[in-house]
């Protein structure tokens, strides 16, 4: 209100010392007697990449119950019901740090694992490396129909999810052998403890081709398993390998991985 009159709304039907006039302009008229019927919409399939081929049908190498856990001011992640907070005091207990502190599990690269997750309704789940695909719930979708069965998700929270109602998640380990960091994205939450880490055993870069028709259309045809990929020009892949080689050092020293 720039008049200086302190009248900053609308009330008695002006604004300062502006009069406001109300006036009617059209007038709309809603007819339901007739129905039209609803147009047939085409079929739309996304063409996904191979990491997100649909496994709700795949062969499972493996499967178990992971747990987003809280109670008596502990946070932390389990796998059947196993595992301790990650807090800063347990990993560096004895002298410990974040190389040796002890897997959850571990998962053979180039499979698919099925996972049966609780506390989901009230702790994000996030995996480091690899989306997951939901192929059971209690319901069919939750969210006003957002989080559907066969969905990809890289986080998840399911907030009108019954607190003891578990889901099912499946996962390709795909192409990347190391440690995979899985956590709650409530950052308070996994600073108190609520991560942990899988590890995911074999041969680097080696693929996922149970059922898939997409990898195996993609890569068996390749006597490495590869598809080929452009190479970047000589000049940026130095450039880029020497910036991320200074990033990986602050980082590990930052960390007390590496003295300085």
């Amino acid at each position: 209100n720039g008049n200086g009159n302190g009248n900053a709304g609308f009330a008695g039907g002006d604004i300062g010392n502006v009069n406001l006039t109300e006036s009617e302009i059209m007038t709309i008229t809603i007819d339901d007697s007739q129905t039209l019927a609803a147009p047939d919409l085409p079929v739309f399939n996304p063409a996904r990449p191979c990491y997100l081929t649909d496994v709700r049908d795949a062969d499972v190498a493996g499967s178990g119950e992971l747990g987003l856990e809280t109670g008596q001011g502990i946070f932390k992640v389990t796998w059947n019901g196993a595992g301790e907070a990650m807090t800063e005091a347990n990993i560096e207990h004895n002298g410990g740090d974040l190389r040796t502190w002890p897997a959850l599990a571990s998962w053979d690269v180039g499979s698919v694992y099925e996972v049966q997750v609780s506390g989901i309704n009230a702790h994000p789940l996030h995996f480091h490396v690899n989306p997951y695909q939901i192929v059971d719930m209690p319901e069919a979708s939750y969210g006003d129909g957002f989080f559907k069965i066969g969905d990809f998700h890289d986080t998840l929270l399911l907030s009108d999810l019954a607190g003891s109602d578990p889901i099912k998640i499946r996962m390709i380990t795909d192409r990347f052998a190391g440690k995979m960091f899985v956590h709650c994205h409530i950052l308070a939450h996994e600073d108190m403890g609520m991560m942990n880490v899988i590890d995911l055993i074999g041969t680097e870069g080696t693929l996922f081709t149970g059922s898939s028709s997409c990898f195996n259309k993609a890569f068996n045809a390749s006597s490495d398993q590869g598809a080929s990929f452009p190479e970047p020009a000589a000049s940026v892949s130095k450039t880029v390998d020497n910036g991320f080689r200074g990033l990986v050092v602050i980082l590990l020293v930052a960390f007390g991985c590496v003295p300085l």
